[in-house]
């Protein structure tokens, strides 16, 4: 019994030993210690979410870039091969470029926002910068595709009108006889 009560008196023991080599510091020098360590754990928990804020707010830019990249692979698979368009397959394919567009110019003004409060040169925003100038410039080279077509007029098509055909005259049936 004296075992298991030694056991669970030890570290309480110790832990009371230690607290009390500080019992001759002033209370001065104690207040002065907590500050000290009250704005040591401010600057460092600062740092973290300086860090963390910067990625967790290029999220959504990265999200609208990741977006118009992918319109604009798919705009291109549709005008791969193509030599010429309608009037109407230009204004379809005009108004995709001038939304991915437009998605490259909201990113660009939000990323804009984020470098205001966070460091612009930060590896992450200088990623978030290329991958917009990137796609801006591909949205670019997909605008000048578009204006090198040929625009055709929409010619169309005829269909041969059906020519009335008469039932053929069948012969009577012989009546039956019964």
């Amino acid at each position: 019994m004296k075992k298991s009560l030694f056991k669970f008196t030890a570290p309480a023991l110790a832990v009371g030993l230690a607290l009390s080599a500080h019992g001759g510091v002033s209370a001065a020098d104690h207040k002065a210690e907590k500050a000290e360590a009250k704005e040591n754990k401010a600057q460092v928990s600062q740092s973290f979410k300086k860090g963390s804020d910067v990625s967790h707010r290029l999220v959504p830019v990265e999200k609208k870039v990741f977006s118009a990249n992918d319109n604009l692979v798919e705009l291109e698979t549709e005008l791969v091969g193509k030599e010429s368009l309608t009037a109407e397959e230009l204004v379809y394919f005009q108004g995709q470029v001038d939304s991915v567009v437009g998605k490259l110019g909201a990113a660009t003004n939000q990323l804009a926002a984020v470098t205001k409060k966070f460091d612009e040169n930060s590896t992450e925003v200088i990623k978030v910068e290329v991958a917009i100038g990137s796609s801006i410039d591909a949205a670019q080279l997909t605008q000048q595709y578009l204006n090198s077509l040929e625009i055709v007029e929409e010619v169309p098509e005829l269909e041969e009108p059906e020519v009335p055909t008469e039932p053929e005259p069948t012969e009577p049936d012989e009546p039956v006889i019964p």
